[in-house]
Formats: C-alpha cells, sequence, structure tokens
C-alpha cells in the first residue's frame, strides 16, 4: 500500500517495478487529502471514537457488574439478549433505528421541554454517541460480556469489606470494584476505538454528508477524485493509473492513526486480553 501510495502513476505498469517506485511523489496524498476532505473526515471519526469509548468504558462497566454481582428477576433471560446482540447485524435493525433518530421524541421529554413532538438528529453525531452513553453502542454486548467475565472472576470478599466499612453499591463500586479491572477498560476502550473508527455502515446512514466519517470518505474516494478531476477539466476515468495511486494513498491515510495507535497500545491490549482470557 505504502509503495504505491507513493509511486508515480507512470510506474504502474512498469514490469521491473516491484516494491521500490522508480519515481517517487506526494500528490497522491494531496489528491487524497483534498478528494476526501480528509481532516474534517477525520476529526468526525476521532470525535466518535473518542467519546464513544470513554462512556462505552463506563456504561459497559454497570451493566457488566450488574450481571456479575446482583441477583434480580429475569437476569439470565436479560443477559442472553446482551448476548444475542453481538450477532445481530446492524442492517436489520437499520429501519427502526433510523425512524428513531429522525423523529426522536425520549418519551415524550422533548415535547414537554420545547413544544414539539420530535427533533431531527440525523445528521448529527448524536445517533452513534447517545447509545454508548446507554451501553447499546457498536458492539457493546461484548463489553458487557468482557466486564461481566473479570468481575465475577473478582473475590466477592473485596465487596464485603467495603459493605462491613459502611460503603454501599455505588461507593464500593467506583471506589473498589472499578479500579481493579484495569485490564479490561484498556480493552474495551482500545476496542471501542478502533470499531467506531471503522464503523461505516451506521455512521453513513446517521451522519449524513456533511459529517462524513473516514470510511465513508475512502468509499466515496473514488467518485469523489472524478468530480475533482472534472472540476480541473481532467478525466480521470482515461487514467486508471492515478485511480490507482491515489486509491492506495486514500487507503493509508485512513490506516495510519490505527496503526500508530496501535504500535504504542499493541503491549497493553496484549496484556489486558491476556488477562481476561478472551480470544
Amino acid at each position: 500500500m505504502f509503495s504505491m501510495a507513493v509511486r508515480n502513476p507512470s510506474d504502474i505498469n512498469d514490469p521491473s517495478i516491484v516494491w521500490i517506485p522508480k519515481n517517487f511523489t506526494l500528490d497522491n496524498f494531496g489528491d487524497a487529502l483534498k478528494s476526501m476532505n480528509y481532516w474534517k473526515a477525520f476529526t468526525v471519526s476521532m470525535t466518535l471514537s473518542i467519546v464513544c469509548g470513554f462512556f462505552d468504558v463506563f456504561s459497559c462497566a454497570i451493566a457488566g457488574y450488574g450481571f456479575a454481582r446482583f441477583k434480580f428477576p429475569g437476569k439470565n433471560i436479560l443477559f442472553l439478549i446482551v448476548v444475542f446482540t453481538i450477532v445481530v447485524p446492524s442492517q436489520t435493525l437499520i429501519l427502526p433505528l433510523y425512524s428513531k433518530w429522525r423523529y426522536a421524541d425520549f418519551g415524550g421529554l422533548v415535547k414537554l421541554f420545547t413544544g414539539q413532538d420530535s427533533i431531527n438528529l440525523i445528521g448529527t453525531l448524536w445517533p452513534m454517541i447517545i447509545p454508548s452513553v446507554l451501553a447499546m453502542g457498536v458492539r457493546s454486548g461484548l463489553y458487557i460480556f468482557i466486564y461481566r467475565q473479570f468481575f465475577m472472576g473478582l473475590p466477592v470478599a473485596l465487596e464485603d469489606a467495603a459493605y462491613i466499612d459502611g460503603a454501599g453499591p455505588y461507593r464500593t463500586f467506583f471506589s473498589i470494584m472499578l479500579p481493579n479491572v484495569k485490564n479490561a477498560i484498556i480493552t474495551v476502550f482500545l476496542f471501542s476505538f478502533v470499531w467506531n473508527w471503522g464503523e461505516y455502515y451506521l455512521t453513513k446512514q446517521f451522519l449524513g454528508s456533511d459529517n462524513r466519517s473516514i470510511m465513508t470518505a475512502l468509499s466515496m474516494l473514488r467518485m469523489d477524485l472524478s468530480q475533482v478531476s472534472a472540476l480541473a477539466g481532467v478525466q480521470l476515468g482515461t487514467n486508471p493509473e492515478k485511480i490507482v495511486t491515489r486509491m492506495q494513498a486514500g487507503c493509508l491515510l485512513t490506516a495510519a492513526p490505527m496503526l500508530i495507535v496501535f504500535i504504542f497500545t499493541q503491549s497493553f491490549l496484549a496484556d489486558s486480553i491476556e488477562h481476561i482470557g478472551i480470544k
């Protein structure tokens, strides 16, 4: 990918070139940045990844702790539903989800405070953030499962000691239990960060054209390249080599942030997954 991204289109059909181009160029990156409106898409995806990752860490921790420690009617059935959400494709739920965010009323609260029957949240970041706040974000079922397994592995004596000292359930959770699941927190945040960065289907449906995520921008790169070239008086379709090199540059720009994150967090991720015991 890197070799193609820094390669002059004239080198594409040269059979003597395998890895190292004869003519290096950075024009591919410039065209990809402009066509993708990269920095705006980067900001949108980075905001979603960080904000959703932060809320997933805490909301799913609360849900996982509840399933691990408390007894209540229908607990096993509810946890089965949580696990089931891991395997349900988002495409099967897109129509009711889109309708809910297009005509959001939050149980009548919108009309109570604004006088309107509903508000339109399509085209904003809220359809991705609100589910994360409520432990219903992208793959939240897996995060709840991870937390549940980790909390079940901690000794109950920790909580008993806290209760004897006068701490309630909330104080025990935030002061005793949560600091002891550092490995689970790291794993859930990194998983959420990466999956929100790579989420294409939901962001394309909910964010609209004004708030394109990095994956949506990448998927539209070929079309955007043609439009930019047409404005410049160039028919890109007659030069497929330019399309190839610029597409590879766009892919590299999209993958680079995740590669950087992995370089700095791979030891934490590997250690956390080893402690949690998932594969």
